[in-house]
């Protein structure tokens, strides 16, 4: 999703986030106990599917504490220096926020044992003659990590995180209340009750994807000049952008063919699966697998990933 997108459609606060009603309560209480403690919240984890709201939860956070917030991708933080430049600038109370936190280095990911703990950057500094080390005292500030792949944070860096939080599916209810929130915005209006109901169905209860598909409703309903969206056009929609009723597009389906047709349903590395459809294996993990898992129709197993007797009769029924 582009900048300007997100800054039309991410939430201010609590009362504009939708879903994770659990987390949302519980931080709640973290961030009122912060404040009458005036210090800051603790370090908090969130750990979800890609496009769940966790860097939009990070904004509200941010938001409701009243203090300013950095965001970086882990992938861009290259070298040690990077990281210290960074948090030598961060003031009093501010949220540090390092989406896909499993991506750092190792030796970049020590630095922060003990900045976490203590709020202090430990640096060694080796010459001919002897080894230095130089500390950095901190303001007191909050970490946010996000990550899709909880299993590939270190143990250390894992535990020094207070706050853990794992982002449940979202309900259809949560998000029709979402695409309704987000359809003004667009200019989009639907008919009656029916449509929300039928779009949320084919977002892959993520709505990072919904957002996106609104954006692409909007252009087409500019284009046919049409004032709202009525069942018949959403369904002249989807067809034109070619989703199906269970939100799988295009290369969705082709990876359930080429485990059928190619790997004959045996389990097969994500790396085979990746070469042999031409695709990154972490987009390939991180944007496509998690749902095909979710609906069952994909296994991880121990040998690979494969088709489940579910997948097996929805590629006889849809694909083949």
């Amino acid at each position: 999703m582009n900048s300007e997108l997100l800054s039309i459609v991410r939430p201010k606060s609590f009362n504009d986030y939708f879903g994770q009603h659990q987390i949302v309560n519980e931080l709640k209480v973290y961030i009122y106990s912060a404040k009458k403690q005036k210090t800051c919240l603790d370090h908090v984890l969130l750990i979800g599917p890609s496009g769940m709201g966790k860097t939009s939860l990070a904004y509200v956070l941010s938001e409701e504490m009243k203090c300013k917030i950095r965001v970086i991708n882990a992938p861009m933080i290259d070298t040690i220096q990077d990281l210290v430049e960074i948090l030598a600038s961060i003031k009093e109370n501010e949220i540090f926020f390092i989406d896909e936190i499993h991506r750092l280095d190792k030796k970049i990911e020590e630095i922060l044992y003990s900045v976490m703990d203590d709020y202090i950057i430990n640096l060694t500094y080796k010459s001919e003659e002897k080894t230095k080390i130089i500390s950095i005292k901190l303001p007191k500030f909050t970490l946010i990590g996000a990550t899709t792949l909880e299993g590939y944070l270190s143990v250390p860096l894992r535990d020094r995180f207070a706050i853990k939080f794992h982002f449940e599916p979202y309900t259809e209810e949560d998000l029709k209340n979402i695409l309704l929130s987000s359809a003004p915005k667009f200019n989009v209006i639907f008919e009656n009750e029916e449509a929300p109901k039928f779009f949320v169905k084919r977002v892959k209860n993520n709505p990072r994807i919904l957002n996106n598909l609104l954006k692409r409703l909007a252009d087409y309903c500019l284009y046919l000049d049409k004032n709202a969206a009525n069942l018949e056009l959403l369904k002249d929609f989807f067809s034109f952008i070619k989703i199906n009723e269970f939100g799988l597009t295009i290369f969705d389906l082709n990876i359930i063919k080429t485990l059928y047709e190619v790997f004959q349903s045996e389990p097969v590395s994500l790396e085979s699966l990746a070469s042999v459809l031409n695709e990154n294996v972490i987009n390939l993990k991180e944007n496509y697998e998690p749902y095909l898992v979710t609906i069952g129709i994909i296994a991880r197993t121990r040998r690979g990933r494969m088709l489940t007797k579910k997948g097996q009769e929805f590629y006889y029924k849809f694909i083949k």
